[in-house]
């Protein structure tokens, strides 16, 4: 019994470690950016491209992801994963224009697309349905780990050397970690292997009620617009805090490291809510989440004080943390765990076209507003409050039967 409960958490704990590079790789464009665009001369729209290179290939490799992990295990495709995103991340200090450094970035997003589905699956496969939303935020935290360690390392790196060798160092950080993850983990069982082809002889059927659940889609569409929310902010604040509020490369990667530690606090604390208090009511955690950060990023816009601004956006960063965690939690908890996988596959597949639209969006709004942030501000707290909106239809829950067993 022990050894089973000490390997599941050095499972979490690696896959945890891994996410933490995961984010840092996947967040360190937006700070390079700027030196990018000043090397290469880009306008905010090519920019834009470029950011969401990664988030288009991360939304289309998700599905495959979700399949590559049931059909050959976690161990290889998870631990082969972490190496293509850091061999993309390595590759992008090499590239000598805009075209290579968005085909590089979109190396990155194919290869961190497989994290999100393969995590889900590994926590079903570990916890009890009591214990999942905590060690999904345990995993989830990696997140806000990646970047408030990133928003320094990043910053550093490009500092004391160039964006070009911040890239090269993180994707060797990356390629360590894949082999150490591969040792980590071991190889599925043959009964895992038995129970899979059992799975795939009602495929069809599992595939056929995962579309006609309503829940599913209102998820997806929840994350969606949380996802243009987060992104939005995370790709654009950097040259707003820089750019509008004249802050410098070094002080801005500093201060931002407030709002995610924040949030790595406000993950495991919300998996504890939903574990204790919210369970098969995650709606209410959503729709709490996107009202206080729609608030909260009004402030931050509105606010002259870098510091105070500062802390406001750390409370919508917060909620925000509660909107994510929530959506996951919710898949794992509302459907039948032979459905996971590939329902969160097709929600984040679907879901990370918000992602890949965001940093465009707003790019084409700062553009045709002559570089005007509080539209662009706008826009982000307006697709807060359709979050919120969509959360309140969610279904109401009957007891503990998943949702998705009703449908």
């Amino acid at each position: 019994m022990f050894s089973n409960i000490q390997r599941r958490h050095v499972i979490i704990g690696m896959l945890f470690l891994c996410w933490v590079v995961g984010f840092i790789d996947k967040t360190a464009i937006n700070i390079a950016i700027i030196p990018i665009s000043e090397e290469f001369g880009l306008s905010s729209d090519h920019q834009g491209m470029i950011i969401s290179a990664f988030f288009l290939a991360y939304s289309m490799t998700q599905l495959i992801g979700g399949y590559l992990v049931d059909r050959f295990g976690a161990r290889r495709v998870l631990s082969s994963a972490v190496a293509v995103w850091s061999l993309g991340t390595a590759v992008s200090g090499a590239v000598s224009n805009a075209v290579g450094l968005a085909a590089a970035r979109a190396v990155t997003g194919a290869g961190e697309a497989v994290f999100p589905a393969g995590g889900s699956v590994a926590i079903t496969e570990h916890f009890e349905k009591s214990q999942m939303a905590r060690a999904k935020s345990v995993l989830q935290s990696g997140a806000s780990v990646g970047f408030a360690v990133g928003s320094i390392v990043i910053t550093a790196l490009i500092a004391a050397h160039s964006w070009q060798m911040m890239f090269y160092v993180l994707g060797g950080v990356g390629i360590c970690m894949s082999i150490a993850l591969f040792f980590v983990m071991k190889p599925v069982d043959d009964q895992s292997v038995a129970k899979t082809k059992v799975e795939k002889v009602s495929e069809k059927k599992r595939i056929g009620a995962l579309l006609k659940n309503s829940l599913t889609w209102k998820i997806t569409l929840v994350y969606f617009f949380t996802n243009i929310v987060f992104w939005g902010l995370q790709s654009w604040l950097p040259s707003y805090w820089v750019k509008v509020k004249g802050m410098s490369m070094v002080q801005m990667g500093a201060y931002s490291m407030i709002p995610p530690a924040l949030g790595f606090i406000s993950f495991l604390t919300c998996g504890w809510l939903l574990d204790r208090y919210f369970h098969q009511k995650e709606k209410y955690l959503i729709c709490i989440g996107s009202a206080v950060s729609a608030i909260f990023i009004y402030l931050m816009a509105n606010e002259e004080s870098i510091p105070l601004a500062f802390a406001y956006l750390s409370v919508s960063n917060v909620f925000l943390n509660a909107i994510s965690i929530s959506v996951f939690v919710s898949i794992m908890k509302h459907f039948p765990q032979n459905t996971v996988g590939t329902a969160t596959g097709l929600i984040n597949s679907l879901a990370q076209l918000g992602s890949f639209a965001s940093p465009m969006l707003i790019g084409a709004v700062l553009s045709a507003t002559n570089q005007n942030y509080g539209i662009a501000f706008s826009v982000i707290v307006a697709c807060a409050v359709v979050v919120c909106i969509i959360a309140t239809t969610f279904p109401a829950v009957h007891g503990k039967k998943p949702v998705e067993q009703t449908a």
